[in-house]
């Protein structure tokens, strides 16, 4: 069962970015490719919006629509 707690934080434009390349800096290559597929799973869960300029180049993820919803497990 699933209870979920949604705080009264609605997206904005001072909602925090995170960049996949600065988050994988000074780690390893497998360290790297976890972060990746870490950004990937909450994109499946919505929770993150992923932004690729062009191929190659840095992904950026800003809070999705799930970014700040709790959910407690019982």
């Amino acid at each position: 069962r699933c209870d979920c707690v949604c705080p009264q934080q609605s997206q904005t434009s001072s909602d925090p970015t995170f960049s996949l390349k600065s988050l994988c800096e000074g780690s390893t290559r497998a360290q790297a490719a976890a972060i990746f597929f870490s950004f990937l799973v909450l994109k499946k869960q919505q929770a993150l919006h992923l932004h690729q300029s062009v191929p190659y180049k840095d992904i950026l993820a800003t809070p999705g629509p799930t970014f700040y919803i709790i959910y407690f497990f019982k």
